[in-house]
């Protein structure tokens, strides 16, 4: 029977040992303390199998990192607007979500910092021992016979790491507090995302605005020309008057390109902001607060020949002359514009962002961690108490032994009182350096948000004024219009006119644009999504 019970232990410790397997591209390979003792064949096929199974790992992990899928780059025209999908604000929130690398970069530093709990976990797992040993001793003497001796032998053991007294504990912890500040480090990440693709979507939403603008401005100066060109067949303007014409109708022309080529760089800049792989088009759709009278801009980009109002739209004086202000009332930039201010506090703004603000929640993570940290420095002074199992066999020319040893410890091990003192203080340091932090975050964070609440809510008060100048411009140019054609101002007038109304469609666009980026700052601030 005492054969017998060395025989079983020993097999209880390489079955206890086998569950520590090594999982390899699902499958699990199994290590006990035998390979020691394999041919130098077997050896061999194993590391063999070994590197093969690493090529398949690496493979496997290639395979992980997709690589971004660039579309095609556009050499032709766009297809009809019929065939494009609408992709709303919301839609191009979601595909950056999704396809965004950064973001798969912020996922992975979670990752990693949960491999850290585990880690520390690590620390409360059997430790596995084995080791061979050959001894030869040769004793000579003069008073002694002289004798040679050989033994050969191994020993397996267990030895596991018991009570530490909370020093593992608290390495645990903070492991797990780091891993909750990068969760939060990630959803800070998601924020900033959202602002790109939300700011890049309201400027091609203002390019396509100005672009309308732009239109009917070349519509405007083209019939202007044509009107300026019959006045003088007929005597009644000047020749200078009809370059003047065609000068100002040039220059709106070119506008009306440079307005194309914002437009291209804005839709540019959208679909890089969600890291676009599709080689399709989409046409976006208007926001609730930024609302123009181009629904879903499904409107095709005219070119300069068919800029030309509709004939039913087009007005007459008694004497049959043109008006310049023909179908404006039919295309102006504010007609169904609708606005919904923002209904919040400034407190409710603060205290919003004090609670939900991501980056604010990662450096109170980081205080925990340093004070975890600091509790394990401390816990340096007290013992490890650890328990050993091992068992062993000594075979010489004369005598085997094959003993069994079962046992408990504790220890300090190595401690040094003098440098622990210090890295207790360097710990302190640490946790007040997290301290202030959280303090600075907060404080930048009150002031952030009342700043860009104050922002929106300028902006948010100019809109209406805005939208009353447009009106005031459109009645003073539609007025200038007539007293031109009965030829009671001169052309100066007319033009500053047209101008002004041009300039107070594009400067209301631009409070548009401007305020719902002020929006989305604050919101952004506040930790909104």
């Amino acid at each position: 029977m005492k054969k017998i019970t060395p025989v079983i232990l020993f097999s209880f410790l390489i079955l206890a040992q086998s569950t520590f397997a090594i999982e390899e591209n699902n499958t699990t390979t199994k290590k006990s303390f035998f390979n020691f003792f394999k041919r130098n064949k077997t050896k061999v096929e194993n590391q063999e199998d070994t590197q093969n199974k690493k090529q398949k790992k690496t493979k496997k992990q290639q395979f992980r990192i997709q690589e971004i899928k660039l579309p095609e780059v556009r050499t032709g025209r766009r297809p009809p607007l019929n065939q494009l999908s609408v992709m709303t604000i919301e839609d191009c929130v979601e595909y950056a979500m999704t396809h965004n690398p950064n973001l798969r970069v912020s996922q992975e530093r979670i990752n990693a910092a949960k491999s850290g709990i585990g880690q520390q976990r690590a620390n409360y797992a059997p430790r596995l021992t084995g080791r061979v040993n050959y001894n030869h001793n040769n004793n000579n003497g003069t008073r002694i016979v002289n004798s040679q001796e050989n033994s050969l032998g191994f020993n397996v053991g267990i030895s596991e790491m018991i009570w530490d007294f909370g020093r593992t504990t608290a390495k645990i912890n903070m492991a797990k507090y780091d891993t909750q500040s990068a969760q939060y480090d990630y959803d800070f990440d998601v924020l900033g995302v959202i602002y790109e693709v939300k700011i890049n979507y309201y400027k091609v939403l203002s390019a396509l605005a100005n672009l309308d603008i732009y239109e009917q401005n070349v519509r405007i100066n083209t019939l202007n020309y044509e009107r300026t060109k019959a006045m003088f067949d007929e005597g009644l303007k000047s020749k200078i008057d009809v370059v003047n014409a065609q000068v100002n109708l040039t220059d709106s022309k070119i506008q009306l390109v440079e307005g194309q080529n914002n437009l291209e760089t804005a839709l540019i800049a959208l679909k890089n902001s969600m890291y676009y792989e599709e080689d399709t088009d989409f046409i976006v759709k208007n926001t609730e607060n930024f609302s123009f009278l181009k629904a879903d801009y499904r409107k095709k980009v005219e070119s300069f020949t068919t800029i030309k109002p509709p004939e039913e739209t087009v007005k007459k004086t008694p004497d049959g002359l043109i008006m310049l202000s023909s179908g404006i009332e039919h295309r102006d930039i504010i007609q169904n514009f609708e606005f919904k201010p923002l209904s919040l506090t400034r407190k409710e703004a603060v205290d919003e962002a004090l609670n939900l603000r991501p980056d604010l929640k990662s450096n109170e993570m980081l205080v925990l961690v340093q004070n975890e940290s600091l509790k394990a420095i401390k816990k340096q002074y007290l013992p490890e108490i650890t328990g050993d199992l091992t068992w062993g066999y000594t075979k010489s020319e004369s005598t085997y032994s094959s003993p069994l040893q079962l046992g408990a410890s504790v220890g300090l091990g190595s401690i040094n009182p003098y440098g622990i003192h210090y890295q207790v203080k360097e710990g302190e340091s640490y946790l007040d350096i997290a301290l202030h932090n959280v303090n600075i975050s907060k404080a930048d964070i009150f002031w952030e948000v009342q700043t860009n609440y104050v922002n929106m809510r300028q902006l948010e008060r100019k809109i209406p004024l805005m939208n009353s100048k447009v009106k005031a411009t459109l009645e003073n140019f539609e007025l200038a219009d007539g007293r031109y054609s009965v030829g009671l101002n001169n052309y100066v007038e007319l033009q500053d006119a047209l101008a002004n109304y041009n300039n107070s469609q594009l400067n209301f666009v631009e409070a548009v644009f401007n305020y719902n980026v002020a929006r989305e700052t604050l919101l952004k601030s506040m930790g909104v999504r």
